[in-house]
């Protein structure tokens, strides 16, 4: 367990496989999953295919100098952060992103996507990832004084935006069922909504939600614009809870099959990661994937 002594960070999970080996690092894939109210990362196994590693950290930032100040004291205590590892990742929880088909993409013209919809903020670096499955680019934003700060400790880390590895799972989760269906993924006051069809990603967005039944009106919108008959169609859901909220509580009076997001199966998990666990932290432990 690192030496925490700052009174706004808490760790609340910490699981570590007795096959880690901290000279053994550079065999190692660093999974970070950064949003304002946690730091969270994983530790995988590149030789046997093994997730190896979970720790979890409460944050209590107001703002983003808050936030930087506290990954900044994480960083500097974590007895695992500070290690060379083969490869590492970092995902960026934002609602701030958009897609832009593939043979539409123009690399010079790359901010200026992403500034149409959302406007420039100050202190933000803009990114892209390529999701090959779905033949887009997401162009998202991350704060610069984050990524400076964790390329000091992971000097080659790659960022990806939430949506990448969510898209990612989705589609692959999809296939057993024809390859269509939506998918929903909670946060704090928003979601994430994936509407899937013969294997293609149809459509992606970010909706502010102030109640759970919000949800329903922005699924049922949704499945109107798509003429998709909402009771009979599969819906997956995902998103940091012990137990089924009650946004989801209220669907299952709309939709008859409601099935949670799953892990990848091909991969190995600690005993000490219990399955809840690898359903909560979906999105990073999906992350690797998107590193092929």
């Amino acid at each position: 367990m690192p030496e925490i002594s700052n009174k706004t960070v808490k760790v609340d999970i910490n699981l570590i496989d007795e096959t880690f080996y901290s000279s053994q690092s550079e065999n190692y894939h660093l999974s970070l999953q950064t949003e304002p109210n946690r730091l969270s990362f994983c530790v995988f196994d590149t030789v046997v295919n093994k997730y190896i590693v979970l720790r979890n950290y409460l944050l209590n930032s107001i703002d983003l100098c808050a936030l930087v100040s506290e990954c900044s004291f994480i960083f500097e205590n974590d007895d695992l952060l500070s290690l060379k590892y083969k490869s590492s990742s970092h995902l960026w929880i934002s609602p701030r992103f958009t897609f832009v088909p593939e043979h539409l993409f123009d690399p010079k013209e790359r901010d200026s996507y992403l500034t149409f919809t959302h406007g420039a903020i100050d202190g933000e670096l803009i990114l892209q990832n390529h999701i090959k499955t779905v033949s887009m680019y997401n162009i998202f934003s991350c704060p610069e004084a984050l990524m400076t700060l964790l390329r000091l400790y992971q000097p080659k880390i790659s960022f990806y935006h939430q949506s990448t590895p969510f898209i990612e799972s989705v589609v692959a989760g999809m296939s057993s069922s024809g390859g269509s269906g939506l998918a929903v993924y909670y946060y704090n006051n928003w979601l994430d909504i994936v509407v899937v069809k013969d294997n293609k990603m149809l459509f992606y967005n970010t909706f502010q939600i102030t109640a759970p039944e919000d949800s329903v009106y922005y699924l049922v919108g949704i499945s109107n614009l798509f003429h998709i008959d909402l009771p009979k169609t599969k819906l997956m859901y995902a998103g940091d809870f012990k137990h089924i909220p009650p946004e989801v509580a209220i669907l299952k009076n709309y939709v008859e099959r409601i099935v949670e997001c799953e892990p990848p199966h091909a991969v190995l998990y600690s005993y000490h990661i219990p399955e809840a666990f690898r359903k909560n932290f979906i999105n990073l432990i999906n992350m690797h994937r998107c590193e092929s």
